[in-house]
């Protein structure tokens, strides 16, 4: 009898633990906003966003060449997210910058999207989902010939991408 209720308790201890998590939702008040308008973004693309389990953290790593990461792209939500953003690293400059890093890394936490290097036919990157490219609508640093380039005409496109990878290319990448 000893040994049946050893064994039950085992195969009950064994049982899956899914029931114990708890998601905490930290995220800090300069970063609420761009979160609110990834939620934002999606809606306006008829996709359904709610993020509760997010805790977004700084790394002040001066010496760290990663602007941002993404603990797990895995879809399971029994799993604590966190995106850590390097504040040391000269990741941002423009504050558009700092969105598509930040979509980028809830393109991974929320979305489950992984890295994709495809490009479009004009050379650009396809998807803000590409690795290590935070400039793909912001404001050029560096003029082009002396003239300021501004490329805030192609956020509409790589917002359409990250939350439906089919979409199609854009004129302005022919």
């Amino acid at each position: 009898m000893r040994f049946a209720c050893v064994i039950a308790l085992l195969v009950l201890g064994g049982c899956n633990r899914d029931d114990d998590f708890k998601p905490v939702y930290e995220v800090p008040e300069e970063v609420q906003p761009l979160i609110d308008a990834f939620i934002q973004e999606a809606s306006l693309r008829g996709v359904s966003i709610t993020i509760t389990n997010l805790i977004v953290t700084y790394d002040d790593n001066p010496t760290s060449a990663v602007c941002g990461s993404c603990n797990s792209s895995a879809p399971p939500t029994d799993v604590q997210k966190t995106i850590t953003l390097n504040s040391k690293a000269p990741c941002w400059i423009e504050p558009l910058e700092l969105e598509t890093l930040l979509f980028h890394e809830l393109g991974h936490c929320v979305l489950g999207r992984s890295h994709l290097g495809d490009l479009l036919p004009n050379g650009d990157p396809k998807s803000i989902m590409i690795e290590n490219n935070v400039g793909l609508y912001a404001p050029c640093l560096y003029p082009i010939d002396g003239e300021p380039c501004d490329n805030t005409f192609k956020r509409d496109y790589y917002l359409d991408e990250l939350f439906n990878e089919n979409t199609a290319v854009p004129d302005w990448a022919d």
